[in-house]
Formats: structure tokens, sequence, C-alpha cells
């Protein structure tokens, strides 16, 4: 899988901009705020329909414009295929996605299409930030290599908001009956088992290949462990064991307000050497550590797709030694792979294919090819 073309209009500081990457390294180098992530970004709403790191989808609109709009031109297993991502916030559909010119009826319909991998400073936070994170690195790839992941995840989300607004509207005003918490609960246990199933497959292949890249990144024998931690045993009946964990705790969930068991409360356990990273690992180790599961999670999308898939590494060099640089390059050697830094000296340009200068005039980026 390769993106062979990438068109921006009124994307963040870029005006207009149309860039045919090399299927290999491409370096982008320049200041900061230049323009350089939102490239990368840009890349990311055609492969998941979102931001890596906004919510708010307006923001991405170029000041005093009405509408801003990125696509990409891939070539994948399924021939040359065009995604594009359309804003218009001013409008009641305030974000439309076509794929081959033809408007998608729900985002579920663009999982797979463009796989992609990105890699950010923020990232070092999957060892020692909360479950949050980790989670959304769960779903992240999980839900491009399965539409029904993807699926089970917006329907246990609209069910649980349900249920939350059925527990505040209880500890509030007193009204409301435990029927409406029990359909409630239905309707999220059967995604909920979905959730923990694909979750507990995929931990088990990310476990070894995580260990394995480890070591050879750090060239140590230290034992890097991924494990999932979940409310529900692996020999239980998952929905079954939830819609009673539900009502076990309904008393709880009323006087909290929120839902307190299921996979949305779920974490990955990780530890070096048996002792839990959190407490215990090094600034050294953190780093291997968080790029061995991006590494890990760009293997296990190519082995179960069958297609490897873009890597987008975000102004990472910085926060790695020459080490691990020359380690990291030389893992995605067979990756289509968009760096970005503020120093082309960061990264070793003999092994770049395509080198880009991003630059800013006016609050407008440009982009020259180097090389």
């Amino acid at each position: 899988m390769q993106i062979e073309e990438l068109k921006l209009k009124n994307f963040r500081n870029y005006r207009e901009l149309t860039l045919c990457p090399h299927p290999g390294v491409n370096l982008f180098y320049g200041r900061n705020g230049s323009g350089k992530t939102n490239l990368l970004e840009a890349v990311h709403y055609c492969s998941l329909g979102r931001s890596h790191r906004i919510t708010n989808d307006a923001n991405v609109v170029k000041n005093g414009e009405a509408f801003a709009f990125t696509s990409v031109s891939i070539q994948n297993l399924l021939g040359r295929r065009e995604i594009s991502v359309r804003f218009h916030p001013e409008e009641i559909q305030k974000k439309t996605i076509q794929i081959d010119q033809k408007k998608i009826a729900k985002f579920s319909d663009m999982m797979g299409c463009l796989r992609c991998v990105i890699f950010s400073p923020e990232d070092l936070g999957l060892i020692k930030d909360g479950p949050s994170i980790r989670r959304r690195y769960l779903d992240m790839m999980i839900s491009q290599i399965s539409r029904g992941y993807f699926v089970a995840l917006q329907q246990y989300r609209t069910g649980m908001d349900q249920r939350n607004a059925a527990l505040r509207n209880l500890r509030t005003n007193g009204t409301g009956s435990p029927a409406i918490l029990t359909a409630f609960e239905d309707t999220m246990a059967e995604p909920a088992a979905v959730i923990i199933r694909e979750r507990r497959k995929i931990v088990s292949f990310l476990s070894d290949i995580a260990a394995e890249t480890y070591q050879r990144i750090s060239d140590t024998d230290e034992m890097f462990c991924v494990a999932y931690h979940s409310s529900v045993k692996e020999d239980d009946d998952i929905a079954e064991t939830l819609r009673r964990l539900y009502r076990e705790n309904r008393e709880d969930d009323i006087r909290m307000g929120l839902t307190s068991v299921g996979p949305h409360r779920d974490d990955l356990i990780l530890t070096m050497n048996k002792n839990q990273m959190k407490q215990f690992a090094s600034q050294g180790q953190i780093r291997t550590a968080a790029l061995s599961m991006k590494l890990s999670q760009m293997k296990i999308l190519r082995d179960l797709s069958g297609e490897e898939p873009v890597l987008l590494l975000d102004d990472v060099m910085s926060e790695l030694d020459r080490k691990r640089r020359a380690c990291l390059i030389r893992e995605i050697r067979d990756f289509q792979t968009f760096i970005t830094c503020t120093d082309r000296d960061d990264v070793d340009c003999g092994k770049v294919q395509k080198i880009w200068k991003v630059s800013a005039e006016a609050g407008e980026a440009y982009v020259d090819e180097n090389r």
C-alpha cells in the first residue's frame, strides 16, 4: 500500500498543495510551526476520518475560508483508489468523506482503505500515562483490520452514553427505572464482548512481536511484556458476565453518574523484567518500549491485512538517541514513511529516498523538493 499523491486545499496553513511522495522514506524538515505536522494530519484524516491531535474538525479550515479539503490517491491490493475528506463547518453536514468519488454512508466504510500508523512525541505516554491512551492505541490498530470491531466500538459507546445519562438522571432527579438501565446494558453487552475478544486476540500477537522488537532495538536481553487486563476473566461468557457486573454495580454507578466496568475501563499492563514500567522504567526504556509498540503495530497490520501500512513519524527523531534512530530507519525500510523534523541532520539522509523542505511565509506553507 502506498500513497501516490496528496492534495490539500485551504487545509491549515496550506492554500493549495499537490505532492507526489516516494514509495520509500520521505523526509519533511523545517522550522517549528511551518506546517510539517499538518501534512501528516491530512494523511491521517484520509485513513481514519479524524485528526490524531484535535477533536474539532473546524480548526483545520484555513482562516478566512469556508471549506478545506484533503485527498490521497493510493495504490493497494484493490488497485488505484482515491480518498477525500472535505470540511465545511458552516453547513449542516460539517464533514464529507468520499471514496472513489462516492460519498460514504458511515465511517466504517473507510476503515482499512488506507492503513497508517502515526508515532509522535506524545506517544511516549503509551508507557507512563493513563489507560485511555493505550485503549486508543488498540482501538486505532484493530479498527483498521476489522470493520466489525469499529462498528462494535460505536455501538458500545452509544449504549454507554445512554446508560450514563440515565444514571445521572437517577442521581439528580430520582427518576427512571431499573428496566431502562437493563435495556441499555443489553445493548452494550454484545458489542463489548466483540471488543474484548478482538483486543485479546491482537494483544496475543502484540506481546510476542513487541518483546522481540524491543530486544532488537535495545540490543539487550531485557524482557518487555504486554498483557491485556480486563474486568472479565478469559474463561467467562463475556456478554453475560458484563450484564451481571452492570447489575451489581448499579448503586455505585448511580452515585458516580457513570459506568464503572466494561472495555472502556480495561488497560494494557506493560512490564520490564516483570516490573511495572510505570513505576520502574528509565527514560531510555520508555522510549524503546513506545517505539517497539508502534513498530509492532505496523507489523501486525501488515501481517493481518497482507499490505504494508503507511508510517507517519512526527518529530520523534529528536526524542531518540543516535542508536535508536539508526534502528528505527532500519526497521522501516519496507514501508512508505513520512518523517518530519526540524533539523535534517537528525536523520541519516543516505537512507532517505526523498527530502522536502517545508517553509511558511505570511502564514502560508510551501513544500519544495530538495532531492
